[in-house]
């Protein structure tokens, strides 16, 4: 009977250890998913905190060698002009995608009846005039603006760059184990 104990004891403490790395693994792989999402919602508030620069990026950019100051290689300056003709297109790209997928959020918000979740982002990432004013202070006046509390102005402003981050980046954007 204590062999019947031994080979018992041994197939519960694989049976075991088989479970605890099958949960380690899925575990793993949850902390990853969360990484990628948190990554992507970063990346979006980010395009979104630069878009107004972006946007002067791509304005002022020179594209033109005699835009760029004369340097004794022209091979440089050809180096030079491509490089800042790269960035612009990159630019451009780039903002053509945001401004693409900011109307189909603020069309989406408008459907539901809930434009004022798309205003959020409007007013704290994309108006000029508010560029430089702090976000506590904004997200204040923003609320008074929607008579609305400064907890609804943190909360819309996750779900529509949650929803934006979707937008810009298709399926990496959702959290599928494809």
């Amino acid at each position: 009977m204590e062999t019947i104990g031994k080979k018992q004891s041994t197939v519960n403490i694989q049976d075991l250890a088989r479970a605890a790395a099958v949960e380690a693994v899925r575990l793993q792989r949850n902390e990853e998913r969360q990484r990628i999402k948190r990554s992507r919602f970063q990346n979006t508030e980010l395009l979104l905190k630069n878009y107004l620069s972006l946007l002067e990026h791509y304005e002022n950019a020179k594209d033109k060698a005699s835009d760029i100051m004369d340097l004794d290689d022209l091979d440089m300056d050809e180096v030079i002009v491509k490089a800042i003709k790269r960035s612009r297109i990159r630019t451009a790209i780039m903002i053509n995608q945001i401004d693409v997928c900011l109307e189909i959020l603020r069309l989406r918000m408008s459907a539901k009846g809930q434009p004022e979740k798309y205003e959020v982002i409007h007013r704290l990432y994309l108006d000029e005039a508010r560029r430089h004013i702090e976000l506590g202070e904004l997200v204040r006046v923003i609320a008074e603006e929607l008579h609305c509390g400064k907890d609804s102005v943190y909360r819309w402003k996750r779900e529509m760059i949650t929803e934006l981050s979707i937008l810009i980046f298709g399926v990496d954007g959702l959290r599928l184990d494809i």
